[in-house]
């Protein structure tokens, strides 16, 4: 059924592969009274777009929130109905009303505005920007666990209680100062790949973080090997989350979200660092100060410029080129496209050098060009056998590599950060407030008993004034 003005005066449109968008479009929804939002989907991704018609119907009805199949029946190549939704969605965004299509023009009709999904970004902006306060309340308001449906009947649970105590069970003390090290995985080939986590730099901050202040670096977002502790990485998916919310009307993972308004709301010495992602932006607009990474000439980066200035404790750091050797490759090979402006290919083919011959992954096809397989000559052996004192020692056989032609080895160095870009997130990370009467020590982790700091005239509890034990 189409969108009525009464109800609408703007419509945003997405993507259902746009899913990391949704918590920022839900939030310029609840901003903007008159702002709907159409789901675009194709066949193969209904799941994903009837999934984000409901989340947002939950929040704001299904007078502001539809939903549209694009298929075409007649183009059975495989992925054709897929490229034909991402065509839709890139005629909408182009901004101009005679390229809507007629089928989105049909569900979103004269005079109600057709918008593209970065639209909400724009909205949260100007909220911010005309009341800060205000706007941040609102937000909290929205994933605030305090009233939540029950699953059975009518009412309400506050589930603020067991998060708490979830968060305590953890490791988390409200008195200690954190930064969330968010991290996102995926394929190596899926779009935008280059704002993947790179596992080698996370390792490093963890480590420089934790061994030289007090603020304690926790993994978030998704599990790509790095061990913390506490840790939060995804922590919806473990049975202590999973089992909270089997009596209410929220599923674990939107449910994370009011964790971080919990954590923004009643937790004082707070950070997140993360590549640009969808996920850290929530945080942000709950008052958790963050900082996301971006590389030079990033052809989005208006989009979340927006918000500099505007949304309390959220910055940028604009790094030369994306840390780990999948993100570098899937970066290069994006940007010296035909279609890149010039300056995005020139910058990537000079910080590329490194990355000459490399290519993402192989085939056997690729495989089948090298030349026929050389005799090889066992390895030598590296302790000498024992020689008869008439014996001549001998010198080891040469060896030989099957593939001759391999590239010369890569410096390491060159897929990290440059060190200035690493030690300026570093110094950021320690610029985590300081809880009042939060400890000092910098031993941190699975330590539980600390030593507090006492206010003025404040008495020290027997059991937090115990040093933390060499041997926990």
């Amino acid at each position: 059924m189409p969108f009525n003005n009464v109800h609408v005066a703007e419509v945003l449109v997405q993507g259902a592969y746009m899913s990391g968008d949704r918590n920022s479009i839900a939030t310029a929804l609840r901003l903007k009274p008159k702002l709907g939002v159409l789901v675009i989907y194709c066949p193969t991704l209904s799941t994903q777009g009837l999934e984000l018609e409901n989340f947002y119907k939950s929040i704001v009805g299904a007078d502001r929130a539809k939903s549209l199949e694009i298929t075409d029946p007649s183009d059975i190549r495989p992925g054709a109905d897929e490229e034909l939704m991402k065509s839709v969605y890139r005629l909408v965004s182009s901004r101009d009303p005679a390229n809507i299509p007629d089928d989105v023009r049909t569900m979103i009709p004269t005079p109600i505005r057709v918008c593209s999904a970065t639209f909400g970004t724009g909205v949260i902006a100007k909220a911010f920007a005309s009341n800060k306060r205000k706007t941040q309340s609102d937000t909290r308001a929205l994933w605030r666990l305090s009233r939540v449906p029950k699953k059975v009947g009518t009412g309400f649970v506050d589930k603020r209680p067991v998060v708490r105590s979830f968060l305590t069970e953890r490791g988390f003390l409200p008195k200690r100062a954190y930064v969330f090290l968010f991290a996102k995985e995926g394929p190596r080939n899926a779009e935008k790949a280059h704002h993947f986590t790179s596992i080698l730099t996370w390792r490093m901050l963890h480590e420089e973080i934790g061994r030289t202040s007090s603020v304690i670096p926790v993994a978030a977002g998704d599990n790509i090997g790095l061990r913390t502790l506490p840790t939060l990485a995804e922590f919806w998916k473990d049975a202590d989350w999973t089992e909270l919310w089997t009596d209410v009307k929220i599923d674990p993972r939107s449910a994370q979200l009011g964790l971080w308004c919990l954590l923004a709301e009643e937790y004082t010495g707070v950070s997140i660092i993360g590549m640009r992602s969808g996920m850290i932006e929530v945080p942000a607009l709950l008052g958790i100060r963050t900082l996301y990474l971006e590389e030079k000439f990033n052809q989005q980066a208006e989009r979340m410029a927006k918000w500099i200035g505007k949304v309390p404790g959220f910055q940028r750091q604009v790094i030369e080129k994306p840390a780990g050797i999948k993100q570098q490759l899937y970066w290069r090979d994006e940007s010296l496209k035909r279609y890149q402006p010039k300056p995005v290919s020139r910058h990537a083919a000079i910080n590329s050098r490194h990355l000459t011959d490399m290519k993402m992954g192989f085939s056997l096809q690729s495989l089948r060009g090298i030349a026929p397989p050389i005799a090889l000559t066992p390895m030598p052996v590296l302790r000498e056998p024992l020689l008869k004192p008439t014996e001549e020692p001998q010198a080891p056989l040469p060896t030989f590599m099957a593939n001759q032609d391999l590239p010369a080895p890569i410096d390491a160095a060159n897929l990290r950060l440059a060190k200035t870009e690493f030690d300026k997130i570093v110094l950021w990370a320690k610029g985590t407030p300081t809880p009042r009467g939060a400890t000092k020590n910098v031993a941190h982790g699975s330590v539980t008993r600390v030593l507090e700091i006492p206010e003025d005239d404040e008495e020290v509890d027997e059991l937090e004034a115990i040093p933390p034990s060499d041997n926990l």
